[in-house]
């Protein structure tokens, strides 16, 4: 028998205005309707799961940059050092139910330790615990410029961190196969560096030449694999282009020029900016440096710029947040990208809601999920508000009236708190996570 969510206002995530639903029919964990018809008729007998008056009802949010491996991590060395490849595993179930939880029912996992999150996709879809849709990737595939080379050469590149170097071409070809045969489902590079290898103007060097970008994705597609690539450097996200990448994140280095040729190409971009505002606005509440600090803000403020030109000139851009980290814990801040898309890149909310829900589908898996039409899964949230008034309402807990994942209502109880074991050794990027109630208060 088909359920049906009934009432309230509807934000299909298509990018189309809202308008009042009569009805969403549900059947077999899918959408067979979205009716907005007030004269039709429901079945005398129909189920009703969820009565949205005075509510907007909407996709579930996706979450296109969401690292399930890092628990919440507070510097590199618990990131990448610290926690057994089954601990991470176990962990990262378990923070999976916090991102579901916070209305976020598809996320794309850009990479991360060993292949921790193809074991949380897996045993999630199997049925072992909840959480939200797994697009999973391995370790990222780095240089010695590249970003996940992190520690001193006298140190190495560590099995358990999140990226694997390649030296070689044969080396790039063989961590594709190896992570392919793992079950991946796309690859992930980093194609840029961090802030410890800047180029003389500011942002990060490339990592890999044009060529061996080309051959990565090359054969990663002969595999049947898409590829992303992190890339803050604007001659990398050019580069990237050139060599076919299926979609970008970060871009705070590009000019106009690279800009331009990102938006002629159609590639979409996630900027990931939640993880520099954060720490840009607040993360002296939770102990990050002063000039840790002000670096994030000349960078929010250079990102802003370059992304509210891209967005000017038609970029495609996808909402993503880098959970994982201690100042984006999991469940806390998944529709935090959309207010900055509005506040920082010049979006309506209906946009930014777009760019969070069909837009960064395209990196989980577009054709069943983004949208409220028929023959997609039905992934729902429910808030009690309205999102194109305040988008903030989207980060407020107590507003979430419902979330559904094919159809079947997910249990919102608040989890038990986890402190910090002696194995996850304290990290330097910040001494505390920054929760909402930090920023807040007791009211967001």
């Amino acid at each position: 028998m088909p359920d049906y969510i009934i009432n309230g206002t509807v934000i299909d995530g298509s990018g189309r205005k809202p308008v009042p639903l009569r009805f969403l029919k549900l059947s077999a964990g899918g959408i067979d309707e979205v009716c907005t018809d007030p004269a039709k008729p429901l079945p005398r007998d129909a189920n009703i799961l969820l009565d949205a008056k005075g509510m907007t009802v909407m996709p579930g949010l996706v979450d296109a940059h969401c690292h399930l491996s890092y628990g919440d991590a507070r510097n590199i060395e618990e990131q990448d050092l610290y926690g057994s490849a089954e601990y991470r595993a176990i962990r990262g179930t378990w923070h999976a139910g916090k991102v579901l939880r916070a209305g976020v029912t598809s996320v794309s996992d850009p990479g991360g330790s060993w292949m921790v999150a193809v074991a949380v996709r897996d045993a999630i879809n199997a049925g072992m615990f909840p959480g939200p849709r797994i697009a999973a990737a391995g370790r990222y595939l780095t240089s010695h410029t590249g970003l996940a080379d992190y520690f001193p050469a006298w140190v190495g590149n560590v099995p358990s961190g999140v990226g694997a170097l390649t030296k070689t071409s044969a080396e790039m070809l063989d961590e594709i196969r190896r992570q392919v045969k793992g079950g991946v489902d796309f690859i992930k590079l980093a194609a840029s560096g961090e802030s410890a290898i800047m180029t003389p103007g500011g942002g990060s060097v490339p990592a890999f030449r044009p060529e061996e970008l080309a051959l990565m994705v090359d054969e990663a597609h002969r595999l049947g694999r898409r590829v992303t690539a992190h890339a803050r450097s604007g001659v990398a996200v050019s580069d990237c282009i050139d060599a076919g990448l299926d979609w970008i994140m970060h871009g705070d280095y590009m000019n106009r020029e690279q800009a331009d040729k990102l938006a002629a190409s159609g590639i979409p971009l996630c900027p990931a900016l939640t993880l520099i505002a954060n720490l840009a606005e607040w993360g002296h509440l939770c102990g990050c440096s002063q000039p840790r600090v002000d670096r994030a803000r000349r960078t929010l403020d250079t990102a802003s710029e370059i992304l509210r030109y891209a967005h000017k000139q038609g970029a495609t851009l996808m909402c993503g947040t880098d959970s994982g980290f201690s100042l984006t814990p999991f469940g806390e801040w998944h529709a935090r990208e959309m207010q900055l898309f509005v506040e920082r890149i010049g979006m309506t909310p209906l946009e930014a809601i777009t760019c969070g829900t069909r837009n960064a589908a395209f990196s989980v898996d577009a054709a069943s999920v983004g949208t409220l039409e028929p023959g997609k899964w039905a992934d729902v949230l429910a808030i009690k508000g309205d999102p194109l008034q305040d988008i903030r309402v989207l980060q407020d807990k107590s507003a979430i009236a419902a979330v559904f994942k094919a159809g079947v209502p997910v249990n919102l109880e608040a989890d038990l708190k986890i402190e910090k074991w002696p194995w996850e050794r304290i990290l330097a990027v910040s001494a505390t996570e920054l929760r909402q109630e930090t920023v807040y208060g007791t009211q967001p």
